[in-house]
């Protein structure tokens, strides 16, 4: 006969008690703090700018506290970021209510970025590194510091970390050596219009970073150093118009960094960079105007593609930069009025493709170039214009493959070749060769 069954030994109407209690006192518990958070979120909207800094501070204390509420106090400090900015007065009285409107709002927008930089950095007492950031359309400008002030003494957001500058109106912005290693962080369709916003030796190791429709419209934005070794970085329709972005030793080691779709107007765009894995696609970009620079850069790994890119104007340059194994594409580009240059650069490894480029316009320089042992292809290409140059370049080993190309203007120039030991690769043309078309009145061997 089976024996009845009884509840566990503590379970007790005593101990239900006591947990319905615990359980009511949990919700009540949590009930406060979403009170708390909410009371807190509306005085960001607040008049006052110190009222604003205050609810700020509050924030940021609860994100610190209870990390079951740390999404939700960085989903609601991003969200005053993307709140519609107070105007810049247009005049020049500096003691107007506009006036101190607009450098509280600048002083409260800047305590925000400062205090998640300083949440991201590798010596951050409690890490917010793997939450989601949400900078789409917030706008980065420098705006004119203002002098201190009486009131500029307010609370001490104008020297806090991450930011330089008098007063409350600091003009650089600084992720220096923050750590991006999960989540996503989005400053999709932000403007960056003047300033400095650094990204200095910042690592983005499996995060999603979105600068997807961002205007780098005046300043410098600098990632100089950091290091992409996982995850994505996305600039797909970015427009860079008049801005100074820089990469200068960054490494990109893995993972994607899309630039697919973006405008180079305008500015400086320097890839002083190491690429040793991962893919870096400008598929479908548009180069009209301005500077792109891959300097000193080094391919000896991943994927670089232009493919469908538009070279139209403004300058490309591969200036002394080394093709050591990596496979960088420029399938299907236009090339049509830019100057691309790879003056002093050396192909030792990997794959450069030019398959089914057309080059109707501008200027394709390779002077001082070494082919060593990559394969440079060009076939299938199409050459109705612009001119091509090898001055002083040396064929000494690997495959250049002109084969199956159209000429039918422009000029391709390798009459000034330095070195012709192991020359490009040509179709058998029966009769004479394009009109285009000019080789090196005398093989020079070494």
């Amino acid at each position: 006969m089976a024996k009845p069954q009884r509840p566990p030994i503590a379970w007790t109407p005593t101990s239900r008690r006591r947990v319905v209690a615990e359980r009511r006192q949990a919700a009540e518990s949590a009930q406060k703090t979403l009170d708390r958070l909410a009371d807190t979120a509306s005085l960001l909207a607040h008049d006052s700018a110190a009222v604003r800094l205050t609810a700020v501070q509050a924030l940021v204390r609860l994100a610190d506290e209870d990390p079951a509420y740390r999404q939700a106090c960085i989903d609601t400090l991003c969200s005053a970021l993307r709140a519609m900015p107070a105007p810049r007065p247009d005049n020049d009285h500096k003691g107007g209510e506009q006036w101190r409107a607009w450098r509280g709002d600048r002083a409260c927008r800047h305590a925000v970025l400062s205090v998640i930089a300083a949440h991201l950095r590798p010596g951050a007492v409690i890490s917010w590194r793997g939450y989601d950031l949400d900078f789409s359309d917030v706008v980065f400008d420098s705006g004119e510091p203002a002098p201190a002030s009486a009131d500029s003494q307010h609370g001490s957001a104008g020297n806090s970390p991450g930011f330089t500058g008098p007063g409350l109106t600091g003009a650089r912005v600084s992720f220096a050596d923050a750590e991006f290693a999960g989540g996503e962080v989005s400053f999709a369709g932000a403007t960056f219009a003047a300033g400095e916003v650094s990204f200095a030796g910042a690592t983005f190791s499996g995060a999603r970073v979105s600068f997807a429709g961002a205007r780098f419209a005046a300043g410098e934005v600098s990632f100089a150093g950091a290091v992409f070794v996982a995850g994505e970085v996305n600039f797909a329709g970015a427009m860079f118009s008049g801005a100074k972005v820089t990469l200068l030793g960054a490494e990109f080691a893995g993972g994607a960094v899309s630039f697919a779709g973006a405008e180079f107007s305008g500015g400086k765009v320097s890839f002083c960079s190491r690429f040793t894995g991962g893919t870096v696609a400008f598929l479908g970009s548009r180069f009209t105007g301005g500077a792109v620079g891959f300097l000193g850069a080094e391919f000896s790994g991943g994927q670089v593609g232009f493919l469908d890119a538009e070279f139209s104007g403004g300058q490309v340059g591969f200036v002394g930069a080394v093709f050591a194994g990596s496979e960088v594409s420029f399938i299907g580009a236009e090339f049509s009025g830019a100057t691309v240059s790879f003056v002093g650069a050396k192909f030792e490894l990997g794959m450069v493709s030019f398959v089914g480029a057309d080059f109707t316009g501008g200027e394709v320089r390779f002077p001082w170039t070494e082919f060593s042992g990559s394969e440079v292809r060009f076939s299938g290409a199409n050459f109705d214009g612009g001119q091509m140059g090898f001055a002083q370049a040396k064929f000494s080993g690997g495959e250049v493959d002109f084969t199956s190309v159209h000429f039918s203007s422009g000029m391709v120039d390798f009459s000034g070749a330095l070195l012709w030991s192991a020359p490009p690769s040509f179709d058998d043309w029966a009769t004479s060769r394009p009109a285009c078309l000019q080789l090196p009145a005398r093989y020079m061997v070494a």
